[in-house]
């Protein structure tokens, strides 16, 4: 009899562990579906979002496209290269000479050079101006050239702070022209 207790006993007891009841199972699966369900909609709005962003991408291959091989743009370009390499060397010609000026305390020297600096940037500024006049600009590059004039008028009217700041003897007038140098940039 001891042997069949022994053997009858984890019987009872595994009956007695058996597995969850039926309550508890439906509740898991009901607990898994929860789940799943947040996942896929996780899911959906993540395709969603990446056939937005595909969207957005064909759109810009198409712009692309339509630029590609536009020698309009390609001559755009040569213009606005050929123009900024004038600004850059003649501003790196004042910013020279401001440098001087304030080192040795004299603005005669900012005066002596800004009539030829003036004059050239004026002479790249229409010469940017008349070849652009030849190029068909797309919507783009209507924005770009837009930005470009409102540097130019800041650029002309530093240059004009810079002059008088240095004939009247005030370099707070040249640094007020200088700022207005710095400012321009935000056009481009």
């Amino acid at each position: 009899m001891k042997r069949l207790t022994y053997i009858l006993l984890p019987i009872v007891l595994l009956s007695a562990c058996g597995g969850p009841s039926s309550e508890e199972q439906l509740s898991a699966a009901e607990d898994r579906k929860e789940e799943l369900q947040g996942l896929l909609q996780t899911e959906e709005v993540n395709v969603q979002k990446n056939t937005l962003r595909l969207d957005a991408l064909e759109e810009d291959i198409s712009k692309m496209q339509s630029v590609i091989g536009n020698s309009d743009i390609d001559e755009y370009v040569s213009i606005v290269g050929e123009y900024s390499n004038t600004l850059e060397k003649e501003l790196k010609k004042l910013d020279s000479l401001v440098k001087k000026a304030k080192s040795e305390q004299d603005l005669s020297i900012i005066s002596e050079d800004i009539d030829d600096i003036s004059s050239k940037i004026t002479e790249a500024m229409s010469g940017y101006e008349n070849s652009v006049e030849s190029v068909e600009l797309n919507d783009y590059l209507k924005r770009q050239h837009s930005s470009l004039q409102l540097a130019n008028d800041e650029i002309k009217s530093a240059l004009h702070s810079v002059k008088n700041g240095a004939e009247a003897g005030s370099m707070d007038a040249v640094n007020e022209g200088i700022e207005q140098f710095n400012s321009a940039s935000e056009y481009y």
